[in-house]
């Protein structure tokens, strides 16, 4: 049985240092059934250092058909990533703006169709530049493939292609996009960091319940850590398709990855309010009206969130779901949201901790307060930074960004509530149990009436 644990723990270190390795480009291919239209194939960004497109097989009934490819440079370039779906502009006005084509050269007589394989286009720019890559037959729409005679007269028109992008770069870096370079290994950084985040979490719950302390506050924790961790998973899941087996992306597993992603921020904005407001610490906490604000601003962060990431994901030109949804119209109005919380959450704590009395409470409430809104102030500081951030850059700077504040942020909070006996919390919930107090989300009067019994009896300042 020993051995079997042994053998299970081996193979998922194994599977860990395997997870980004072998290929060294993506590979793209499908099938073009419309002559007469542009079509949009992909869009890739090639780094300073230079990469290839690596044309492996080009197959078609016409040799009008041509794989194109746009830089940014191009100075038709945002005119075409409006219209990748619209037919604002014509096929032959579309595939006159091309940077680069391939075509297939090779006649093969005996089916009257066309094929080449193995052609290379190296590319070399002076920064790195995103590339939209399509697929076009402009000269075959209105007519009939082999001129009309012999049997490819009743043929279905078709073009076939395979083709290669890479980096330069190594074995990660390679396959990725520029803009998406360095994000699989930083999600994994972090999703080793929130596994230990989670069992020391579990372990500081245990601590203080076996001191039969309260632990409310890292309970609603874990759960965070908990969505937090499917969130990468999802995230790691589409990069482990993408560079380990070399197959499409999983889109909706990036989709979803987003979307507990935003949960995980709206829970935590919640667990904020909470605290900041004597959850677990203050006999004071708990009015209705503070609780229903609570839970109406995260779930309201949360909705809106989920809405407005769809949204904009869907109304991208190629459906593209590796954005940051804040620097967005929409996005702006959701951080209005952030805004309100702030005053709330500030104004909230500085009430609160006026109906302290005791110091050691005053000073908890004044030290969370003074840290927490540096969080919430940096959520949209990272909107600024990503407004200003060079697009080809600012998926993965952003998306490295916000882990890295919300990782930070997280450990504070475990260090705010470790079971040290020295720390202002358990200080706070030692001397409450001292008293035989138990804090309720609504106190009685019974419970007010006895706390200043208390405080007759035993000379006890207390909040």
């Amino acid at each position: 049985m020993g051995n079997l644990k042994i053998m299970k723990i081996f193979l998922l270190i194994i599977s860990c240092c395997t997870f980004f390795n072998i290929v060294n480009s993506i590979t793209v291919g499908g099938l073009y059934s419309t002559p007469g239209q542009w079509k949009f194939i992909t869009k890739f960004c090639f780094q300073d250092q230079g990469g290839h497109v690596i044309m492996k097989l080009f197959h078609s009934l016409s040799k009008d058909t041509k794989i194109l490819l746009y830089s940014d440079k191009n100075p038709n370039y945002n005119e075409l990533l409006d219209d990748i779906y619209g037919n604002k502009y014509s096929c032959e006005q579309k595939v006159s703006w091309n940077n680069y084509e391939f075509s297939p050269f090779v006649n093969n007589p005996n089916d009257l169709d066309w094929e080449s394989r193995m052609q290379v286009k190296s590319v070399m720019q002076q920064r790195d530049r995103f590339w939209i890559i399509a697929i076009a037959d402009c000269e075959s729409g209105n007519r009939t493939i082999g001129g009309g005679t012999g049997s490819n007269v009743n043929k279905k028109f078709y073009a076939e292609y395979v083709f290669s992008l890479s980096n330069n770069g190594d074995h990660i870096d390679s396959v990725l996009s520029a803009d998406q370079q360095s994000i699989p290994q930083s999600q994994m950084f972090y999703f080793l960091l929130y596994m230990i985040m989670f069992v020391t979490t579990i372990v500081f719950i245990i601590i203080l319940k076996k001191k039969q302390l309260e632990s409310k506050v890292l309970q609603f924790f874990i759960l965070i850590l908990l969505v937090q961790l499917i969130s990468l998973i999802l995230f790691l899941s589409n990069w482990a398709t993408i560079i380990k087996y070399d197959g499409p992306e999983l889109k909706y597993a990036n989709l979803f990855g987003n979307i507990f992603s935003i949960l995980a921020n709206s829970l935590f904005v919640l667990l904020i309010l909470m605290v900041g407001q004597g959850w677990t610490t203050s006999l004071y906490y708990g009015s209705m009206v503070k609780r229903m604000v609570n839970l109406s601003v995260s779930g309201l962060l949360f909705v809106f969130g989920v809405i407005v990431y769809i949204f904009i994901c869907f109304k991208a030109p190629e459906f593209n779901n590796y954005i940051y949804f804040y620097d967005t119209y929409p996005g702006y109005a959701l951080l209005a949201i952030y805004v309100f919380i702030i005053f709330f959450f500030t104004i909230g704590n500085h009430i609160s901790r006026r109906k302290q009395n005791d110091p050691i409470k005053k000073k908890f409430i004044l030290i969370f307060t003074i840290v927490f809104t540096l969080w919430f102030i940096a959520q949209p500081m990272i909107v600024v930074c990503a407004h200003f951030t060079e697009p080809w850059v600012k998926f993965k700077v952003i998306s490295i960004l916000y882990q890295t504040i919300n990782a930070i942020f997280y450990i504070v909070l475990l260090v705010l509530f470790r079971p040290n006996k020295n720390n202002i919390v358990v200080k706070i919930l030692e001397s409450d149990d001292k008293f035989g107090l138990e804090i309720k989300d609504y106190p009685s009067s019974k419970d007010k009436n006895d706390l200043n019994e208390k405080k007759k009896d035993k000379k006890f300042v207390a909040f």
